[in-house]
Parts: structure tokens; sequence; C-alpha cells
């Protein structure tokens, strides 16, 4: 990930790194608790044409168009930008890639304290919408083209909302406050769920980052004994209030899986595991931790896995990634 850090708030200059003493660095389980989250790409290939996008978009459309957004826009950061270097909030979800030079992304976490996100070259940062932050050219960087990429076309010209709204547009006041609650109830109500409801650490799991699979598979994997089935479903992040993903198709294998699982446990003892995908983060994104995986290998999600722990190691039932038949007539074969 970018490196982060709690930005000390006594340092006057802001294009400086303003480490504290000593440094506390942030995790990116903290970011993205907070609905920010990064990536990588290629920045030199941003301009160049998708070498598979049969509409011949560049790489820096075909992202765009992966990820739904609906405008996109160059913004060019320097010492003497203040629009964006001034405190502020978005009404709609926003990318930041970095094209060249080092920028600062500062945000606010529950405590109101800054925490700063270092964006090199080919970083992209994701802001969620209805957080406070700013972003930053840093000191040892000059003039930093930054491409902004937008959830919404609410006006031709990006522009940000100031923490003071005092004299803005009553509507525009409105969408803001609306963005901000969003922001809060999604901070409020982090993932805790499964489709089976409340998880726990035994037959119920949710695992929330890529990063803390490995370690989640080989502490079942260790529980497991012979005719035990795994149960693995990958897919799409619901949202905090409406509990549905973003990946129609993931919306539709859930009630399979449930039903499938529900009978399997009338014969065996199920574990099951849930792993979720942040939609920005995976969409359009080849290096995506679950798609390199070895084990794992997703192409597209949902992705649900069956595998049955045999006298000599776990043997593979069902990978299948279609919502079908196939999806609750494995348990048949217990």
């Amino acid at each position: 990930m970018s490196a982060a850090w709690l930005l000390n708030a006594q340092e006057s200059d802001i294009a400086n790194p303003c480490h504290c003493s000593p440094d506390v660095p942030v995790l990116e389980a903290q970011l993205e608790a907070l609905g920010v989250f990064t990536r990588r790409i290629d920045a030199a290939t941003l301009h160049e044409r998708h070498p598979s996008d049969e509409e011949g978009r560049t790489c820096a459309q075909r992202l765009v168009w992966n990820l739904g957004y609906q405008a996109h826009e160059t913004v060019v950061l320097s010492s003497e930008s203040t629009e964006e270097s001034q405190e502020h909030l978005n009404i709609d979800e926003q990318m930041r890639i970095v094209e060249s030079g080092v920028i600062y992304v500062d945000v606010r976490d529950e405590q109101d304290r800054w925490l700063r996100v270092e964006g090199r070259m080919g970083d992209v940062i994701v802001i969620p919408l209805g957080i406070f932050h700013r972003v930053v050219a840093a000191a040892s960087s000059g003039t930093t083209p930054v491409r902004v990429l937008r959830m919404q076309r609410k006006s031709v010209a990006f522009r940000p909302i100031p923490r003071s709204t005092t004299g803005l547009d009553e509507k525009l006041v409105a969408e803001a406050q609306s963005a901000r609650e969003e922001h809060q109830f999604y901070v409020a109500h982090p993932p805790r769920d499964t489709i089976f409801g409340p998880a726990n650490e035994v037959d119920n799991i949710l695992v929330i980052a890529p990063r803390d699979f490995d370690a989640t598979l080989e502490k079942v994997k260790a529980s497991l004994k012979p005719t035990d089935v795994l149960v693995l479903l990958f897919k799409g992040t619901s949202h905090p209030k409406t509990h549905q993903s973003w990946c129609p198709p993931c919306v539709q294998i859930e009630p399979m899986v449930k039903r499938a699982v529900e009978a399997a446990r009338q014969k065996r003892r199920v574990v099951y595991v849930q792993c979720i995908l942040e939609r920005s983060i995976y969409l359009g994104n080849p290096q995506y931790p679950y798609r390199v995986h070895p084990f794992v290998g997703i192409v597209s999600i949902p992705q649900l896995m069956v595998l049955r722990q045999d006298e000599d190691g776990l043997k593979e039932l069902l990978r299948e990634r279609t919502p079908g038949e196939t999806c609750e007539s494995w348990v048949a074969n217990l």
C-alpha cells in the first residue's frame, strides 16, 4: 500500500511530510475502515490504448469504464493550488491517480485527526464521498498532474465543498450533509455479517481483506477433520444500509449458497468462509491479490469453492462462478 502516517498538526507547511516524532504509521486497515483504499497502476501507459479494449479506449478510459465512473478530468497541483489543498468533502466517490511527482492526501479520522497518505507515480487513492480531506503537492515535487475520476457528473467542473458551507447554495449544502451522513454511517457499520448472520471464528467466518486470507485459511485447515466440508464464497462487499452487494451476480448466488450450506450441514460439519471484495480496488485490477493467488485464482466474481477434508488433505469438489443449479447440487454427492 501507499505509505501513510499520522500528520503532525504542529507543522506549519503542509507541503512537507509532517511526520510526528516519533513517527506514527497508519495501517492499511485503518484507512479502509474510513473507506479510503489504495492500489497501483502503470502510470506510463495511462494514455495508451488498452490492449484488450474493443472500443479503442485508453487505459485511463478503460479504468473509468470498468468502475462505472461518469466523469474524469486532470487537476494540476502546485504550491499555488488552493481548491484541493483546503479541507473539503465530495458528494461522490472519487479517485486520484498520480501521473507523476508526489502528492499527499490527508483525510480526517473519527477523532478528527489528519491521516496522511502519500501518493507517488502510479498510486491510485480512492476517496469516499462525505469524508473531509485535502490534497497537497509535496514541496519536493513541484507541479503534479493528478487525474480525478468521479462517480457522478454533478457538474461539468470539479467542485469540492469546503467544511464551512456558509454562503453556499442550499441544494449543495443539503447534498454535502447527505454525503457526510452516509460516510459516518459507513464508518459506524463496518462489515460484521456473512449471509448467515454475525460472523464467528469457528464455522461462519468473514474475511474482510485479502491480506487476512492466508492466515485465516491455515487456521481453518488446522481445525478440519476427515469428511468436514469447507465452503468459500468470494463476493462483492455489501452496502451497510441495504446489505446488498455491488455485484449483481453475487446477489443472485447468495441464497443458493445459503440453501446448499444449510442442507450440507444436515450431513457433515461445514465451515463457511465469506471473502468480500471492494469494488474500487478489484474492478479493472489484474494484480488484485485474489486474482494472482495460487490457490484462489479468481477470474470473476462471485466465485464459490467447495472442498472436503480427506485423509490426505483437502479435495476440491466444486469451483463455480455462475449462479445456477451446480451451486446447490454438490450437496447430493456428500
